[in-house]
This record gives structure tokens, sequence and C-alpha cells, in this order.
């Protein structure tokens, strides 16, 4: 993992060595893949042993021919330091722009050229240092927005050992497919990650507050810059702030949360992608699927007190038309214009806010202004409809908000594979009738069943490209939410609904990767017991009621007998404690109390710690699960 680069002390014969061959091959005329191959084998006949060059970052200086750049791993006794390393043949008007360096050497080559060789610190928290790069010497590694590619948007708990893998996952993905996936840079911005200043005052007592991963939103984005730096990444990629929240049971709570949501949005001024979730101010009521659906008496009250008579009367007129929409045709009656108005009008409005507010941000940090904007629907507790995804995409495109990626509610749910079946296999695999209890989607099983011959993919799959094709109508991507933990037939299924254009989210399953292999660890070694204490915090957060009504689940699967093992990845999971697919993650934003030697700090610093095989391990495991996504999401 990335170490301390405070003292930082090189092996100067191997500097030397490297700096030679770069500026050699370097003077032979302007620095491209075809240069950074021929660096690289001059590089690997060298054998360094205490320096590990990142040969793709190498990059020249825009103002100054004589001057490059190159990322690179100092390595002392196990601890790496990164490095990012100003070479200048001397003479050579290259600027200072990093500041003061952690260490400068005047070198003299084999052949007397002489060179300026500084060090700069450049771990993935030397925000400033990283922003230079991208914004003075290569603004092809900055993030932009995705538009209407394809993609896997891959979460990142654990930026510094995911990231990496995901751009060498990417960079497989475009070789073997030729298609650009990478949406790299993914966290939930007030769930998962939070503003620096909250996360220094989380003393980890709360395992669902805000920011239990420990990473900041700032922080994110400048480790997805290092990774994409470190691994030469110059194709488009998208930074994500996912999941804006806003929540509240009163007036007063929500304009609190939009507060913070407005906060977290100056955090993200960067990022490329925001997805706002205004799911709490749905009126889930005034859908009739609702077991207590409100009357038409009811419906016409709300009507007037969520709209003006200017928004009333804009909502029929916008609506009264026709959307033929790739063989089918869409209209609206009245009274379905209008329930839809109410269970949705709020968040639509918010949204308008929102989307204007990010626009502000942007301006006011002179960024471009370019974005993509992705209101959620999937935290409805009723699946999307077409006409529903028609509605909200058609509100917004209108009034100048356009969602360039849209989430519908396809009653997928985090980490679980999606049911083949109607019914349950007994010790087996959950069938669609049991998967749908306790939820708002009581019209799922008589669907799947009555028009689709009892085969739950196949109407899912004809769901899936019925919304679809109305995201396309807009020139939106469909965008699958709570894609961890899927099989390939619905990865398949969605490839082929889709045609390939496709935002596909996963985040919990990476994370998970890494538990996997500290749990498969020799009885008894430091990372089997640091997992297994792990869990314990788990199951004891679970007893105190923590988790809400998920907290009974603790003590559920521990009769079941699962212990604290995690299940098959490739399963969906179905076979471990699901209790702790879930929430075991929480835990790296708690403490370690029960250390035996005393060390209480997160556990999110320890697994920083993580040594180089191991990480390897994790690293290799995340980029064949992303490369096995892409493979079967693309037709």
């Amino acid at each position: 993992m990335p170490g301390d680069t405070t003292h930082v002390h090189l092996n100067l014969h191997e500097a030397t060595a490297l700096a030679e061959q770069v500026i050699e091959q370097t003077g032979s005329g302007p620095i491209d893949d075809a240069l950074r191959a021929r660096v690289r084998a001059a590089v690997e006949a060298l054998r360094l042993s205490g320096l590990r060059p990142h040969v793709a970052s190498l990059q020249q200086d825009p103002e100054d021919a004589a001057t490059c750049y190159l990322a690179v791993d100092a390595v002392e006794h196990g601890v790496v330091a990164p490095l990012l390393f100003q070479l200048s043949k001397v003479p050579s008007a290259g600027r200072r722009r990093f500041g003061v360096p952690a260490m400068s050497e005047r070198i003299r080559t084999t052949r007397g050229d002489e060179i300026e060789l500084s060090a700069f610190r450049f771990t993935s928290a030397d925000h400033q240092n990283i922003r230079t790069f991208a914004a003075q010497v290569a603004p092809a590694f900055l993030p932009r927005p995705q538009r209407a590619l394809p993609a896997v948007a891959v979460g990142n708990r654990h930026p510094e050992v995911s990231l990496p893998a995901a751009f060498e996952a990417f960079g497989e993905i475009k070789k073997r497919r030729d298609v650009n996936m990478a949406s790299t840079v993914q966290l939930s911005a007030t769930r998962e990650m939070t503003t620096d200043e909250a996360l220094a005052a989380r003393d980890g007592e709360n395992p669902t507050a805000v920011g239990h991963t420990r990473v900041s939103i700032r922080h994110l984005y400048h480790a997805g810059l290092w990774a994409a730096i470190r691994s030469g990444w110059r194709e488009r990629y998208t930074a994500e702030a996912d999941h804006f929240i806003v929540a509240g049971n009163s007036a007063e709570e929500i304009a609190r949360s939009v507060e913070t949501v407005k906060e977290a949005i100056r955090h993200a001024v960067g990022y490329t992608k925001f997805t706002t979730d205004t799911s709490r101010l749905f009126e889930l009521q005034a859908d009739p699927r609702h077991p207590q659906a409100w009357s038409d008496a009811v419906i016409a009250e709300k009507w007037q007190q969520i709209l003006s008579r200017e928004e009333q009367k804009w909502v029929l007129s916008e609506f009264s038309r026709t959307f033929p929409i790739e063989g089918h045709s869409y209209v609206f009656t009245r009274d379905e214009t209008i329930r839809l108005a109410v269970k949705f009008g709020q968040s639509l409005k918010l949204n308008e806010e929102l989307y204007d507010s990010i626009r502000a941000e942007k301006a006011k940090e002179n960024i471009s202004p370019d974005f993509d904007f992705e209101p959620s629907l999937d935290e409805a507790e009723t699946l999307t409809t077409a006409k529903e995804l028609l509605f909200y995409m058609h509100w917004l495109k209108a009034r100048g908000r356009p969602a360039q990626l849209v989430p519908p509610n396809l009653g997928f749910k985090k980490r679980q594979a999606y049911p083949e079946t109607m019914e349950s296999v007994t010790g087996g695999a959950v069938g669609l009738k049991d998967y749908c209890y306790h939820k708002m989607w009581s019209e799922l099983p008589p669907r799947a069943g009555q028009e689709f011959g009892g085969k739950p993919l196949v109407e899912l799959g004809a769901r899936i490209g019925e919304l679809a094709a109305v995201a396309r109508y807009f020139d939106g991507t469909l965008s699958i939410h709570s894609g961890s933990g899927k099989q390939a037939a619905v990865l398949e299924l969605i490839g082929r609904a889709t045609g390939g254009r496709v935002n596909y989210k996963i985040s919990g399953e990476l994370q998970l990767q890494l538990f996997d292999v500290l749990w498969e660890q020799p009885a008894g070694s430091y990372w089997k017991q640091l997992y297994e204490r792990m869990a314990e915090r788990a199951n004891r957060f679970a007893a105190a009621g923590a988790f809400g009504a998920e907290s009974e689940l603790a003590a559920h699967f521990v009769r079941m007998g699962r212990g604290d093992y995690l299940g098959k990845s490739e399963l969906g999971r179905v076979d471990g404690n699901l209790f702790l697919v879930f929430w075991l993650g929480n835990m790296v934003g708690s403490r370690d109390v029960d250390s035996p030697d005393g060390d209480k700090r997160f556990f999110k610093e320890k697994l920083d710690e993580l040594p180089e095989d191991l990480l390897q391990k994790v690293q290799r495991r995340n980029m064949r699960y992303i490369v096995w996504l892409a493979e079967h999401l693309q037709p």
C-alpha cells in the first residue's frame, strides 16, 4: 500500500540509471505510447529493485520539451513510497510546479549528460500535487462526462486497492471488446462518503452514520486522478458523486438535509457525474399499487398543495400528447398525469434545484459546466414503470435539466442474485414469489407467471428493454443500481435488452473480495484475526440494534451455522452470512477496540496497510470481476 514519503531514501544508483534511460529515450521525439513502450523495454532491462516506475504515466512538460515527469514507487524494506519524478536535462527552463521537493539531485549520466532529478510526494493523499499535475501538465487524465458511453461504474470503498485494478480492467476490456466502459470513481456522497470535516468528527461508534468508508468526497476524487495518472489512463473516464440523499420527516428536516447535500456538492465540484436521490419525497400513496392508495379526493387535495396553478397548467398541457417510442405509443390520461405529478412533483422540483446548484458551483470554481445528471428512481419502494420513467425524464428535459442517465427500480436487491424460478428450492435458490415477499412488488409474480410463462428472467428482460427504449428516446442511458451479486444470465439479458448501452453500478462486491482474501488466511494469522474482530464487532453492534430491523438477522445467520463466512461470489453469496454480506463493510469506519496489542485505530487504517502479496490477490480478483461483468454486459 502507499506509504509515507516524509523521509525519502532513494537508491541513487538506480535513480541515475532510470533517469538516464528516460532522458535518452525521450530525446528522440514527442512522448507518445510508442515511445513509452520503448522506455518500458529499456527500464525493464535495468532490473531495478528499489524503484518501480509507472512508465505509462510518462509525460512531457507542455512548456519545456527537455523536462518530463514519471510516477515512481520507491521501495525500501517492503514500504512503498509513491513519488513523482521531474527529470530535466540541464540546461532547462523547466518550471517548478510542485513546490518543495522531497528530494533533489543533480546527476551525471555515463554519457556525460547532466540531469536534474527532483522527487515530489505523490501519494493518493497529496491532493495539491495530483491536481497540479492533472491540470497543468496532463489534462487528459481529468475525468469527463460519460454521455452515451456504456460503463461499469465501479464503487471504490478502498480506492487505493480497487482503483488501480479498475483501470487495469478497463484497459483489458478496451483491448478485448474495443469499447470504453470506464467509470471508476464512485461512492455515495452522503452515505458512504462525507466531507473531510464530518469524517474527522466521526468516532466510529455509529456504524450506519454517513462516512462509514472513511473516504471523503474530495479524497476519492483525487485518488481517482492519482490512479488514472499512475495507470496511464488518458481515455475518457467519469468521476461520479453517487446518491446525494435528501431525507427527513418534516419540512424543517428536509430543508436541513438539502443544505447538507448542497455542501456535499460544493466538495464534489470537480466530479463529472452527479446522482441525486430525492426518493424520500415520493408520495407513494399516490400510486394505485400502494396497499393504502389515496382516493381520487385525496389526490385532488394533494394536487392543489404540491403544485401552483401555473405548474398545474403546465403539467396538464405538457403531458396531453402522445409519446411514440420504439413501437409503443404512450398516452397519459388526465387522472394518470395528476397522480404521477402528485407522486413525483416534490422530488422533481427539488431535482431542478439541485441541478442548478451543481451548475452554479462549477461556474463559481471556473470548472467546465458539463456534467452527467442522474436523478435516482431506484430507491422507490415501487417498481418503475415505463410511463413513470417517461414522465420523470420528460419533465426534467422540458424544464431545461435533462438527465443523461436514469436508474429505475428493477426489483434488484443489493449483492443478491435475481430469481430464475417462480418457486423457491429447499436449501437452494429463492424463487420470485418469496423474493417479493414484504416488498411493494405485488404485480411482479402474476405478470411473470401469466404473461411470461413463469420465467422471471424473460419478464425482466422485457421490462428492461422497454425502460431502455424510453431512456434512449431522451438520449439517455439506463443505469442499473445494486449490480453486485447478479449472475451471468442476468447480465447477459441486460446487455441484450439495452443493446449494450448501459451504466452498470457495483460497489460492495469489490470490498467483499478484499474480505474474502482476509477470511482465507491461516487461522491465528494477523489478517484472519483482524477479519474475525470485524465480524464480531458487527455482531455486537447488531445485538444493540444498530442496524434497525436488520439487526436481528445477525443472530439468525449465526443460528444457521453461517459463522463469518461471506459465501461464494459466483453464487451471489446466497450460501454465506447475508447479514455480514450487507453490513461488514460498515465496520471499516469503526475502531478495532478489541485489538490484542492495544492498537485501537479504525479498521480502515489497518486495511490500508495490507501487505503487497494480499493486495495483489485482491486487485487480481477485482480486475477479473470487472472484466467479467463487462464481457457479459456487451452483447
